[in-house]
């Protein structure tokens, strides 16, 4: 008898995939972004497994709004994105890159008449960060490496770190036509706001895509609302459990070079943080005392301070049970110098009375590129999990060094006499910065 051979299976329909490609370029250097930490990779300096994690980030800041719990979250990501279990639905391909050899930001130069003579080593840093006035090398300390012990003939275990001035490359995203809605807003966040390689909130490896960067200084506020509307983005208060674009930006008023643009910025979280008459008290060659509690704060709980010894009497208008300065982000680490200070101790972040090691700062500073080749600063305020306390940590601290949320966050601590934080009614670290970028002076506005 013939066999009966059976009709063949009807091909599945499958939705075809489309790609959608995108020119992007660094606008300021990128540290690391190799395999190896704060080391550039000369061979592959942009890697597709690194720009996916960074889309990922802002797919939850973004399009993860929808969702009311992390459980929800990291499975529309694993659905999204893939996972241990299953692959991705999104493609991620990186060609034509052009870029920079890595080159160090700095070198340590031995300066044998400083010291009264007895010597020193000195940071110099390099273009674009060794101009006397720039700002820069402010954000960039986890970089500068570790100066060599005192006499002209030692070397650094750690010199500072390279970076990649210049680099460009084409971004090639694959999937389905169904899929882009939620995968556009995290293309279109990264590359306005995010960057490549380490401290991309200080504005290290920023980059921008002409064609999805707003067309000038001018146009940003509406360039702001309409993409935000089209994507469906809330930019608003409220709890949140993980962080979320946002609860504003603020921008400069006016166009710049990149560079300028990003010096811009970091001056004013210096200003605010260590500058003269807001941050510190007056001094000469240096700037005096902190106007914040945490000088005060570690001195009272540290075992070895003797007052007497350092010459830092009590600054009795200052609190010394606080620690705002922690919604910037943690850990901070405290050096103290001079006989009689206390040694070196780190605030690590508390969520729900657990320690963490890490809490990444909410505030994005950062340069934002235009279409017409030029950029603004701008300031980005991620929504972010409430911190629930901190934990001061350290051989010269005394018991308990656990310290509430009111140690970071409290209206008195706008009040005291000269506070940094005076512009903030509620005593927020966040909400004063915000402020004085705002004031004249510093002319940020709300985009």
């Amino acid at each position: 008898m013939p066999k009966v051979i059976p009709e063949c299976p009807k091909t599945p329909n499958r939705a075809r995939a489309t790609d959608r490609t995108f020119e992007i370029e660094l606008i300021t250097p990128m540290f690391g972004g190799g395999v190896e930490p704060r080391v550039p990779d000369d061979s592959y300096p942009i890697r597709a497994t690194a720009i996916r994690g960074q889309l990922q980030f802002w797919w939850r800041a973004t399009r993860g709004t929808q969702y009311q719990s992390v459980a929800d979250l990291r499975s529309a990501q694993s659905e999204l994105w893939g996972s241990t279990e299953r692959a991705s639905r999104v493609q991620v391909l990186i060609d034509k890159i052009e870029a920079d050899p890595p080159a160090p930001c700095a070198q340590f130069r031995w300066d044998p008449n400083a010291s009264r003579g007895r010597g020193r080593w000195q940071t110099n840093w390099h273009s674009p960060f060794g101009d006397r006035d720039s700002a820069l090398p402010y954000a960039l300390f986890p970089f500068q490496g570790e100066t060599p012990s005192p006499n002209p003939n030692s070397t650094s275990s750690s010199p500072p770190a390279s970076c990649i001035r210049r680099a460009s490359f084409r971004m090639n995203i694959r999937c389905t036509q169904e899929l882009w809605p939620e995968v556009e807003p995290a293309v279109w966040a990264w590359v306005n706001f995010g960057g490549l390689g380490g401290r991309t909130r200080r504005g290290c490896g920023a980059i921008m895509c002409k064609a999805l960067a707003p067309a000038s200084a001018e146009r940003i506020g509406e360039w702001l609302i309409a993409s935000t509307t089209t994507f469906g983005l809330t930019l608003g208060a409220g709890a949140v459990k993980w962080s979320q674009f946002g609860e504003g930006v603020l921008h400069f008023a006016s166009a710049e070079p990149a560079l300028t643009a990003w010096d811009r910025v970091i001056w004013t979280f210096r200003q605010f943080r260590q500058g003269q008459n807001f941050g510190r008290n007056p001094g000469s060659p240096r700037p005096g005392r902190s106007r914040y509690p945490e000088p005060e704060s570690i001195r009272r709980h540290a075992i070895a301070t003797n007052r007497q010894v350092s010459g830092h009497q009590r600054q009795s208008q200052i609190p010394d049970d606080a620690f705002p300065r922690a919604e910037l982000g943690l850990p901070i680490v405290f050096h103290f110098q001079g006989n009689g200070e206390p040694g070196d101790t780190t605030l690590f972040p508390l969520f729900e009375g657990k320690m963490e090691q890490r809490m990444a700062s909410p505030l994005m500073l950062r340069p934002l590129g235009t279409a017409d080749g030029k950029a603004v600063a701008v300031i980005v305020k991620l929504r972010t999990p409430a911190l629930t306390g901190v934990e001061l940590t350290g051989r010269p601290i005394h018991q308990p060094s656990k310290f509430p949320a009111s140690a970071i966050q409290r209206p008195s601590l706008a009040t005291y006499p000269n506070s940094p934080l005076g512009d903030s009614p509620a005593g927020s670290t966040i909400e004063a910065f915000m402020a004085f970028a705002q004031n004249a002076d510093n002319g940020f506005r709300r985009a």
